[in-house]
């Protein structure tokens, strides 16, 4: 299964790959440089409660996109996407990776709710998540989280779309306004 837009696409892993993302030139994902791979474990894992894909560009690996701690009871799940190439930041191609993940979610896994979390002091990223349709949920921060967390949360019902539809103005000025400056992110 392929899941599409244009020119990004989002596929699953596989047990056979073995891929190593650059992260060097981001700050903000410089942390989470490592090697990532597919596994028969992964897979079998996958099958329950995570559906991890790779982010591809033109046919090129360039992120990854999980949903995980898929609860099916609850039909929620939780979402992380990160774009290697730093070059590739700031293009829309994260909030497309986003939209495919969303439209997933709610299409194949019927999930009513996906909700994340990201460092507060990742603006881009926090950014691309207002912009499509997450709402701040709450924060982490304290001893354990010198960089505070904030937990993001996006409705997929049909209610929860409408709701979002209905402040949607809203949200571009809001995010147009903190990338001014004029609102704390």
């Amino acid at each position: 299964m392929l899941l599409t837009d244009a020119e990004i696409s989002l596929r699953p892993r596989g047990p056979r790959d073995l891929i190593e993302l650059d992260w060097s030139g981001d700050a903000e994902a410089e942390g989470y440089g490592r090697e990532l791979q597919g596994s028969p474990w992964s897979q079998m894992w996958d099958r329950r409660r995570r559906q991890a894909f790779w982010v591809c560009i033109d046919g090129e690996v360039v992120g990854e996109a999980d949903l995980f701690d898929i609860r099916r009871g609850d039909r929620t799940a939780e979402l992380r996407i990160g774009l290697a190439p730093s070059q590739l930041l700031g293009k829309g191609y994260g909030r497309r990776a986003v939209r495919i993940a969303l439209e997933y979610a709610r299409e194949h896994l019927q999930l009513a709710s996906v909700y994340l979390r990201v460092r507060e002091s990742n603006a881009r990223a926090v950014r691309c998540y207002l912009a499509e349709g997450f709402r701040r949920h709450g924060r982490l921060q304290g001893e354990r989280f010198p960089d505070p967390i904030l937990l993001m949360h996006r409705d997929l019902t049909v209610e929860g779309i409408a709701q979002g539809l209905q402040r949607g103005a809203g949200v571009e000025r809001a995010v147009g306004e903190a990338a001014a400056g004029k609102l704390p992110l």
